[in-house]
């Protein structure tokens, strides 16, 4: 196996959590409210009553997103595509250690540990650069890979050879 480096998955994450964030910020903002109080927010001088509303309005989009995007990565990690769009776009995918697909259940335990990963400064995600198998804490806790899809790892292969 070809293990996937941090830009890459990086890259992946952004292709993955940047839609969902604004799709799911333009659902508030158009749908439950949220124009109404960032307006009254940036109208009233930003008083603290306003600036409250603002931040907890704002808080619920984060979270909402947060959720969101956890709930997509564990379905698509778990699914025949083996990883999210973004992990497809990076030409990367999460195997177990046989190199097989995981299960929900894996996948799950994978994207929830995500939080443990990044609760001290991210240093859970930062691990993949310094680890043999560029695996996160949250592979670690999970016993997964993310590797190189195999026509894509051939083609690194061949151009180094």
């Amino acid at each position: 196996m070809k293990y996937a480096g941090f830009w890459r998955r990086f890259a992946a994450y952004w292709i993955d959590a940047l839609p969902i964030f604004v799709l799911n910020a333009l659902v508030f903002y158009f749908f439950f409210g949220f124009h109404e109080t960032v307006r009254t927010y940036f109208q009233s001088n930003r008083s603290p009553e306003a600036r409250k509303a603002f931040l907890t309005e704002r808080n619920r989009v984060r979270d909402a997103s947060f959720t969101l995007w956890l709930l997509y990565c564990v379905v698509m990690d778990a699914s025949r595509f083996q990883g999210t769009f973004g992990k497809r776009l990076m030409g990367i995918r999460v195997v177990d250690s046989d190199g097989n697909r995981i299960t929900f259940g894996r996948s799950l335990a994978r994207n929830t540990a995500k939080i443990l990963s990044a609760i001290p400064l991210f240093l859970g995600f930062i691990w993949i650069g310094f680890s043999k198998t560029k695996q996160a804490w949250h592979d670690k806790m999970a016993c997964v890979y993310v590797v190189m899809n195999g026509e894509i790892a051939d083609e690194a292969t061949e151009a180094v050879s």
